[in-house]
């Protein structure tokens, strides 16, 4: 069985539910020992309408209430967005990507190594998970990871927190705006201080 594959995962959507239009995703590749950063990618999506999804009224009105700065970073720049589908595309070779950077190997991974060995990360994995499920399921795309290997920052941070961890005191660890990849950065750093709380 190859070495585990991690990776941190931060939507931004149109939508608090699991078939939600997804406006653009934060991915992170990290060491699992050292939480240190192996590699980042943000994919912003085009505003066409995508398949099976649904906008809310209310989270458009959030959205119109945050900074101009974090607006402009998450909705504006047609030149880079891409489809849906293209997106899907992309997410998935950002995962083959991160299985050859991990096992130093040239060859493609299969499907089968993908699901033995990629373990996702979201904080909470029951919003951000669903909906790439969702978008894959809907673009054609094989999902490049096995339920079982989702995994929940939350739950840690709930869990850590009952035994006294906490959480506010990281508040100097703040990757600045509210936007996906200073998202998955900040929730890694948090993963690194719970894992550290815990073996005390």
């Amino acid at each position: 069985m190859q070495e585990p594959v991690h990776i941190m995962v931060d939507n931004e959507t149109l939508s608090v539910l699991p078939n939600a239009h997804i406006a653009q995703v934060g991915l992170v590749q990290f060491d699992p020992h050292t939480f240190t950063p192996l590699a980042e990618k943000v994919i912003s999506i085009s505003h066409d309408r995508q398949p099976g999804t649904v906008i809310d009224a209310s989270t458009v009105a959030w959205w119109m209430s945050q900074d101009k700065e974090t607006q402009q970073s998450v909705f504006y720049g047609e030149e880079d967005r891409i489809s849906i589908r293209s997106a899907c595309c992309e997410f998935y070779r950002f995962v083959l990507d991160s299985c050859r950077r991990t096992w130093q190997e040239d060859e493609t991974p299969g499907l089968s190594d993908l699901h033995q060995s990629v373990h996702i990360w979201a904080k909470p994995a029951r919003f951000d998970i669903p909906q790439w499920e969702n978008a894959f399921r809907h673009a054609d795309v094989q999902v490049p990871w096995f339920r079982r290997n989702v995994n929940d920052v939350q739950s840690l941070l709930n869990d850590a927190e009952r035994n006294g961890f906490v959480a506010s005191s990281l508040k100097h660890l703040s990757t600045g705006v509210h936007m996906p990849l200073n998202d998955c950065l900040w929730q890694i750093r948090l993963l690194k201080a719970i894992t550290e709380f815990k073996s005390r």
